[in-house]
């Protein structure tokens, strides 16, 4: 009698062991794909940010000239030559 009991005993924690196990892997598994979603995200977030990086880079390497200074100027400070003629619509 005490060897069955032992016997089912020995069997139960087996099956309990393995439930226990494969809980752990399934959560360690939707675990390492969130991980590995969230991973994808941010590779696009720095390769965004690095073209970004690349365009501010190029506006620094660019040459500082007449041309460039007229271009900041109409760009940031809306300015214009005196001989332009300046149409405005609806429209940014």
């Amino acid at each position: 009698m005490g060897g069955v009991l032992k016997n089912t005993f020995i069997r139960m924690a087996m099956l309990a062991l393995a439930l226990f196990f494969g809980v752990i892997f399934v959560t360690l598994r939707l675990e390492n794909n969130d991980l590995v979603e969230r991973a994808d995200q941010l590779r696009g977030e720095v390769a965004v940010l690095q073209n970004s990086i690349n365009e501010l880079q190029a506006d620094l390497d660019r040459p500082f000239d007449e041309e460039y200074i007229a271009e900041i100027a109409e760009e940031k400070l809306g300015l214009r030559y005196p001989q332009e003629v300046v149409f405005y619509t609806g429209e940014n």
